[in-house]
């Protein structure tokens, strides 16, 4: 599928240029089958299983941006406060030129806890557990996020995290929330899609 294609979508033509320059003329198969035949831009659950260099983060990305552009609120979630610090600001060069307001919410990011609680952004990058704590405080953001990314999924295995990540997750399904779950290994894919409610795709 060419990227060119994705103008079909609701993406626009600037965005898609800049897309082809960082990841090539053509989505990969897997991205091109969450586009063509699992509903990305639509409003169902989603679960992508899928090892490494599969593409499927971009994929989250995708939906991500697109709710973000249409002013809807996205957030993206990730297990490790590192990797939120990353996501933040690869997020924050790609897309607030095109005026995608981005924030991060981790422990060492206090000062845009007050954006999310007011609702000043378009698209948080988040550690798990950090939304947990916020959606606590602020319930009503919750019920004002259009999309969660929950990337490396894995985590619900964790036996330490997993408890409190399938607790948040269990809140968004409770608030209508659309989820994207994104995973390189799940012991059983299908009972975690079964759960979500969501479309699996792997």
């Amino acid at each position: 599928m060419d990227m060119m294609e994705l103008a079909g979508y609701g993406i626009p033509a600037a965005l898609i240029a800049r897309w082809r320059e960082q990841q090539g003329a053509r989505l990969l198969p897997l991205q091109e089958q969450a586009v063509r035949e699992y509903g990305l831009f639509d409003e169902g659950n989603l679960l992508v299983q899928a090892p490494t260099s599969s593409g499927k983060t971009f994929v989250g990305e995708m939906a991500a941006v697109r709710e973000a552009l249409r002013r809807r609120k996205a957030t993206y979630l990730l297990p490790l406060k590192a990797l939120a610090e990353e996501k933040y600001h690869e997020f924050r060069a790609k897309y607030e030129p095109y005026g995608v307001r981005v924030i991060v919410c981790t422990r060492d990011h206090r000062s845009f806890d007050g954006a999310f609680e007011r609702g000043e952004f378009d698209i948080a990058v988040a550690v798990y557990e950090k939304l947990e704590r916020l959606a606590v405080s602020r319930p009503e953001r919750l019920r004002e996020l259009s999309l969660v990314v929950a990337d490396e999924l894995e985590v619900l295995s964790d036996p330490e995290r997993g408890a409190a990540v399938e607790l948040l997750l269990t809140r968004l399904r409770g608030a209508g929330v659309r989820i994207i779950g994104l995973s390189a290994v799940l012991g059983d894919p299908s009972q975690s899609a079964a759960w979500l409610d969501a479309r699996l795709l792997e």
